[in-house]
């Protein structure tokens, strides 16, 4: 049974990687209330900027010895057209996704890379004058996402991301967050995630390394006797989910103290009202944040196929609240009961939807939440100042519920996906209009390959 990591080889392909020549990584400047929009611009190996309104694009870094500067783009260079179009405007409202200059310069990288000449022209405004760059870009078949999971394009950069994420893991087992602290955990289960989801056996150390990671730092530090102790909910119910996928995918059982360590420690979290904080304490006045809730479902939804019997009673009283958080307007998930209205709606919905399915639980209630996301897929990189679990758990959502609708929002953000797209492997962070500051704590290089 492999529900979520299948959808990892689909979702997950976005967000450093060798032949001596090192990795372009954009130079990103978080905006917390969106007064610009930093991103990647692919195998161009150049880093833009938007703001409200904007139909150029603003360049803001150009990589050595990469594309862009090979065709002679500069820093303070303004893309006017692209493939002989003009975009429409961007805009930093959450709902409008990728439109405008990002969608254009995404979907022509995308099918211009297919061409027998693969040439990219950009018209460039440069102070007061205009000049057209004709871009040699690296050759690349087209992103096929009418059936996503047969998609050769797809199919390769899930593979340079895994074997990229596979030699920059470190001897301790861990993938290299932004900080220090435990973003460590977090981070080290979603590439372990991505490993397992590429299949690839060549990787099953790289795998194991991560599991004896995240044990030894985090899951170990468990004491069931006294849940106020130990590891915080994010990285527990991560690393339920790790493990969990870990034995559906191995069949190996060696793990399965630890899963079970992981879901019981969740399932003493949850309060008689069914509220779930970021440790054991109950933020927010006692209101809580479901983001804690759903993921831990997950964790105990592909617990129970390894085995694991789920506490009925945890599980009842945290989807009672999970239920109250329903916004009425939109049908998605609140950020609680209490806060039913809260925008960033998809890493909440989709992980609900995911553990919903696994279980095999509330399937029409599954299935309406999974109707909010597509409904509101533009929101998609929009999840607790966060874009990496929106996008994992969303699309995730989007594939188990709703998979009539699937390829149609994989073709929306097709031009994620291509901007995402570094030349020589792996993936570029691409992050939201908004505060990205969850993703850099994680490590914007780690968890945009994730």
């Amino acid at each position: 049974m492999h529900a979520f990591v299948s959808c990892f080889a689909i979702c997950l392909f976005a967000s450093a990687f060798l032949c001596g020549q090192s990795v372009y990584r954009p130079k990103l400047i978080n905006s917390k209330i969106g007064d610009h929009h930093d991103f990647p611009l692919g195998v161009l190996e150049a880093t833009g900027r938007l703001k409200d309104g904007d139909k150029e694009i603003l360049i803001t870094d150009v990589g050595k010895r990469g594309t862009a500067e090979g065709a002679g783009l500069l820093v303070g260079d303004r893309l006017v057209q692209i493939a002989g179009k003009f975009p429409k405007p961007f805009s930093k409202k959450t709902d409008t996704g990728l439109e405008g200059p990002q969608a254009l310069l995404g979907a022509s990288l995308n099918l211009n890379s297919s061409l027998p000449n693969p040439l990219l022209s950009l018209q460039v405004r440069r102070g007061s004058e205009l000049i057209t760059l004709p871009v040699k870009l690296p050759s690349s078949q087209s992103f096929s996402l009418a059936a996503p999971s047969t998609c050769p394009k797809r199919k390769k950069f899930l593979v340079d991301i895994s074997n990229h994420l596979a030699k920059i893991q470190q001897k301790s087992g861990r993938w290299q967050p932004g900080v220090g602290g435990d973003a460590d955990v977090y981070t080290t289960a979603f590439c372990g995630l991505v490993l397992l989801a590429n299949n690839d056996a060549s990787h099953l150390s790289s795998v194991k390394k991560g599991i004896e990671f995240v044990k030894k730092a985090s899951i170990d530090l468990i004491d069931l006797n006294d849940p106020k102790k130990g590891p915080k909910n994010w990285q527990t119910a991560a690393n339920g989910i790790f493990l969990a996928e870990y034995q559906l995918a191995t069949g190996d059982k060696t793990y399965f103290s630890e899963l079970k360590k992981c879901c019981d420690l969740l399932a003493q979290r949850v309060t008689e009202k069914g509220t779930m904080g970021h440790h054991y304490s109950i933020p927010y006045s006692g209101g809580g944040l479901i983001v804690i809730n759903v993921q831990a479902h997950l964790a105990w939804a592909l617990a129970e196929k390894c085995g694991y019997p789920i506490n009925e009673k945890s599980w009842c009283d945290s989807f009672s609240e999970v239920k109250k958080s329903v916004d009425p307007k939109t049908g998605a998930l609140g950020y609680s009961s209490r806060a039913r209205w809260s925008p960033d709606i998809a890493a909440r919905t989709g992980a609900m939807v995911t553990a919903l399915i696994v279980a095999g639980r509330e399937v029409e209630f599954a299935q309406s939440l999974a109707g909010a996301l597509v409904r509101l897929n533009g929101r998609m990189r929009h999840a607790h100042a966060m874009s990496s679990i929106g996008l994992i758990y969303g699309f995730s959502g989007i594939k188990m519920a709703a998979s009539t609708e699937h390829s149609h929002v994989m073709n929306t953000w097709l031009p994620y996906l291509e901007l995402s797209r570094l030349p020589r492997g792996g993936a570029a962070f691409f992050g939201g209009k908004r505060n990205i500051g969850g993703d850099q704590y994680l490590g914007y290089s780690s968890i945009g390959n994730a």
